[in-house]
């Protein structure tokens, strides 16, 4: 087994991280607190991530995006205010009411108009983008697990050579290198991650910030 070089992060690194890097964000915070208020679950990306896909976008010059998992609008704000000054990210959530306190949100952080936020089940939402002959620049999935290796397949129809693929929760809370035993949701992850790695239609990184997102180049 291999040695690690990475610094292993502890609160004091981590919050210099954020601090330097990530600076708090009224519109982000005051999201956090009404999502927390609502009883919605407390899953959204973590804020470096947030900044991840933000510079993924910059970098690449994103005009078009597509996210399963819209949750409250946390990471669809970071994605939105990455794209080009005419992109659009269309995030898609299976609960309404995770839509419709996503869309305050997007409002008041000013990326209303680049942002189509539709009530759907991810996987019927994709099928339904491919037979639209929809392509992405960046496609993120961070919708139910045991679906990620349905995810990762349909996500090839709506790509182009260079499209981002990007999987949030990849490390499982640290049980990746564990035997799922009778957990689907991580034998689906694990089998993610696998495909990810292996699949010659796409390069790939599991990168350990957060829960881990796997994060890919798609070849084709």
């Amino acid at each position: 087994m291999k040695k690690m070089k990475s610094v292993p992060l502890n609160d004091e690194l981590y919050n210099y991280i954020l601090e330097k890097f990530v600076p708090e964000d009224p519109v982000l915070e005051e999201l956090i607190k009404e999502t927390k208020e609502s009883g919605f679950p407390m899953i959204q990306i973590a804020p470096e991530q947030g900044k991840f896909l933000y510079l993924v976008c910059k970098m690449i010059n994103a005009q078009s995006a597509l996210e399963i998992g819209t949750l409250t609008g946390y990471s669809g704000i970071f994605i939105a205010r990455g794209l080009s000054d005419n992109g659009k990210l269309t995030t898609v959530d299976i609960k309404p009411e995770h839509i419709e306190l996503a869309k305050k949100y997007f409002k008041k952080a000013g990326v209303e108009n680049k942002i189509d936020a539709v009530v759907s089940e991810g996987l019927d939402y994709m099928k339904s983008a491919i037979e639209a002959s929809k392509k992405y620049d960046l496609i993120f999935i961070d919708a139910e697990k045991i679906n990620y290796p349905n995810y990762f397949e349909l996500a090839f129809n709506l790509s182009h050579e260079g499209t981002i693929l990007a999987f949030d929760n990849t490390l499982k809370h640290g049980n990746v290198v564990e035997d799922p035993g009778d957990d689907d949701n991580l034998r689906a992850i694990q089998k993610t991650n696998d495909l990810m790695a292996t699949d010659g239609r796409v390069e790939s990184l599991l990168l350990p910030i957060g829960d881990g997102i796997t994060f890919g180049v798609v070849k084709i």
